[in-house]
């Protein structure tokens, strides 16, 4: 069976964020199984203007040049894991950004978050449920919820223990299902 091709995409980019530590773990992990192949997408890297285009993402009229580009980036991809901080008892602007930048490249697929912050991020993936349940996306019910995460940030590394790396395996298990699951009906429409 082909490889699902996931988009790991870095949800913050503040200067010496949490995110890309996490974020660079799950491609590590990801790397390790072979039914996926992973693309690291860093919104660091993007610099998404912020509802500057004339037309709304829905009606797919993308003018701008990194509009374009990123509605073909994302459109390629057969799934998502979101590395969701929290900021405030919500998801940052920067990943909202990036989600309402493009529209039916993002749907009738899984999407899948690893959060972290204050109660693991967990009001972060509220947020992101029902934002990409309404982009058409489909929301897998389990998350990795990293709490206490900055104690195991080692610089640029995340010590993640057999905790974590279970539960994050979990989530490939579940990602892979609805991953093929939604390919193949969206394959047959």
């Amino acid at each position: 069976m082909a490889q699902l091709r996931i988009s790991v995409i870095v949800g913050s980019v503040r200067e010496g964020r949490m995110s890309l530590p996490i974020a660079t773990w799950v491609m590590d992990r990801v790397a390790r199984r072979t039914e996926f192949a992973a693309e690291l997408l860093d919104l660091a890297d993007w610099a998404l203007p912020m509802f500057a285009e004339p037309y709304p993402p829905a009606t797919g009229r993308y003018t701008g040049e990194q509009q374009r580009a990123w509605a073909e980036t994302i459109g390629a991809a057969d799934g998502y894991i979101l590395v969701a901080p929290e900021y405030n008892h919500g998801m940052s602007a920067v990943l909202k950004n990036a989600l309402d930048t493009v529209y039916a490249e993002w749907g009738r697929k899984p999407v899948a978050f690893v959060a972290h912050g204050t109660l693991g991020g967990a009001r972060s993936v509220e947020q992101l449920r029902n934002v990409t349940a309404a982009m058409a996306m489909a929301p897998l019910a389990s998350a990795v919820h990293l709490q206490g995460a900055a104690k195991l940030r080692d610089g640029d590394r995340f010590n993640a223990g057999e905790i974590e790396d279970r539960r994050l395996s979990a989530l490939f298990d579940e990602l892979l299902w609805w991953g093929r699951a939604l390919k193949a009906a969206r394959q047959g429409d």
